[in-house]
């Protein structure tokens, strides 16, 4: 009975149809939680913050290694410690929403792209040099290096610690 109403649908309606429940079927794919747990050596995933595809070799990509080998990888280090400040309000397991779990957390120095842990980073908060997520936090390895950076582009350069839950939540804003 169903095929044969189908046969009665003009081509172009047919179609139409088809279409409708293919764009269906992969938007019900992409829904759901994109920050799995990857591997610690995976190369590309989904920021738990922003839902955005992310890849290693991206410039500002930021990531948080776990105990268990696994990591999340972040769009920018502005999502990475908007994370990191408040891990349970995101669509993460568990394992990941406790910072005890962390082995080491990373971004990128800004002039060698090497990875660098923040705790261990000399930090410009709020320069004129916007990432892909807008105004973030941009690492040196050499104060000096962010000092001149910072006289140069603006921001405050501070240490890890110096962090706060408000900068983190201010960071976008102008």
């Amino acid at each position: 009975m169903m095929v044969e109403s189908y046969k009665r649908v003009k081509p172009a309606a047919r179609f139409s149809i088809i279409a409708f429940y293919m764009f269906i079927a992969f938007a019900s794919a992409a829904c759901g939680r994109r920050s799995e747990p990857l591997p610690v050596n995976a190369t590309e995933g989904y920021c738990p913050v922003c839902s955005m595809k992310v890849k290693a070799e991206n410039q500002w990509t930021s990531e948080i290694v776990y105990k268990d080998g696994t990591k999340l990888m972040f769009e920018s280090p502005g999502d990475m410690l908007k994370f990191y400040s408040s891990p349970g309000s995101y669509d993460v397991v568990d394992a990941q929403k406790d910072l005890a779990n962390i082995d080491r957390v990373l971004l990128k120095e800004y002039q060698t792209r090497g990875p660098i842990d923040p705790r261990a980073a000399a930090l410009v908060y709020k320069s004129n040099v916007s990432g892909p997520m807008g105004p973030d936090v941009i690492a040196f390895f050499k104060p000096e290096d962010a000092r001149e950076f910072a006289s140069t582009n603006g921001g405050r350069v501070i240490v890890f610690d110096e962090l706060t839950q408000e900068m983190i939540q201010n960071l976008r804003k102008k």
